[in-house]
């Protein structure tokens, strides 16, 4: 079966260079408002190990970022962290596979920034990673799946639920965005103080990321697991409720 699956296509670094650069000279802008996007066949990729998945477009739903983020890494939860930090592959995707989907979730009139906002990673900094628009959503619920729950995207729903900010920018400021034990130990910290993070809560998260990220400054981050960075916010409970 497997041999018959179609293997996942990429671009290569020269030509994802170049589609940024003829977004930056305006020169293809009118091109993300057709239907599809003429690609340049000749300067594509396949990764050995990884398949096309069939029909993730329809999985996706424009309105719906938890749902859409995890079709996404469903489709893809066999990449290394390496892998999925590659923009040959989130580039080909937002050009190709998924471009419609784009199309349809950011609607709005087409400048040079607008595209590369919503079409293009900066940069492979997790910053960027976090913040694109396909890239963000495998990474976000990379870092919030829980194995050991009943419902293994329980923490993904509190991550991503009416929480885009937090998921896309405020995590992804801090080095501590790429732990995994770190983002399930804040998650966990915040679904159990409710109460705490009723109000203010952009204020609130970004006071405990920046906290926490402090710790990381002077203690290495990946060598602690959930309830130690629990045990961390628990101790500041009082100065985060005071916010």
């Amino acid at each position: 079966m497997i041999g018959k699956m179609e293997k996942q296509k990429i671009f290569t670094a020269g030509y994802t260079r170049k589609l940024k650069g003829d977004v930056s000279k305006e020169t293809s802008l009118k091109l993300y408002d057709e239907s599809e996007f003429i690609i340049d066949e000749e300067r594509v990729l396949e990764l050995p190990h990884i398949y096309k998945p069939d029909n993730l477009f329809g999985k996706l739903r424009v309105n719906d970022d938890y749902v859409s983020a995890v079709a996404i890494y469903e489709a893809y939860n066999n990449l290394t962290p390496l892998e999925a930090s590659d923009e040959r592959l989130w580039t080909y995707l937002s050009h190709v596979d998924l471009f419609n989907y784009l199309q349809e979730r950011w609607p709005n009139e087409k400048s040079s920034q607008y595209v590369m906002d919503h079409w293009f990673i900066k940069t492979v900094s997790q910053n960027n990673l976090l913040a694109d628009n396909l890239s963000g959503m495998w990474w976000a619920v990379y870092l919030s799946i829980d194995e050991g729950r009943d419902d293994k995207y329980e923490l993904t729903k509190e991550l991503l639920i009416n929480r885009r900010d937090f998921a896309f920018r405020t995590l992804g400021t801090y080095k501590l965005g790429r732990s995994k034990e770190t983002v399930i130990g804040i998650l966990e910290f915040i679904k159990e103080n409710e109460n705490l993070f009723s109000t203010k809560f952009e204020k609130k998260s970004r006071f405990i990321t920046k906290h926490l990220n402090q710790i990381g400054g002077i203690k290495s981050i990946p060598y602690f697991n959930k309830v130690f960075f629990k045990k961390e916010l628990e101790a500041i409970s009082d100065k985060i409720n005071s916010l």
